[in-house]
């Protein structure tokens, strides 16, 4: 889920760069396109960090609904497993990333 709120920015930010694509007045749009830009970068910025530090998220981000708690039978240790369904995972990712798609191809038609 950590990768899916980066494309939340880029949501946010191309919705920005679209309203004031539309938006007559000249301050307004100004002001919009400012700061749809910085959330764009935002999202950029997000994506990156996240990736460049991965294995620390992997290691650590768990939520706890989603997880069950598990016994290694041959050491005895206590371990977290992802009980999410593959295809909700699926789901959550290509959703977000087709609206952000969208998105861009409407901004850059405009």
């Amino acid at each position: 889920m950590a990768r899916v709120d980066s494309l939340i920015f880029f949501l946010a930010g191309f919705a920005q760069l679209i309203i004031a694509s539309e938006v007559e007045t000249l301050l307004i749009s100004t002001i919009l396109q400012g700061t749809g830009g910085g959330t764009l970068a935002l999202g950029v910025y997000f994506l990156i960090f996240v990736a460049r530090n991965h294995k620390e998220f992997s290691d650590r981000y768990s939520k706890s609904e989603k997880t069950i708690l598990l016994r290694d039978p041959e050491t005895g240790k206590l371990y977290r497993e992802d009980a999410t369904p593959a295809v909700n995972k699926a789901l959550m990712y290509t959703g977000p990333i087709a609206l952000t798609f969208l998105a861009a191809l409407f901004w850059l038609a405009n």
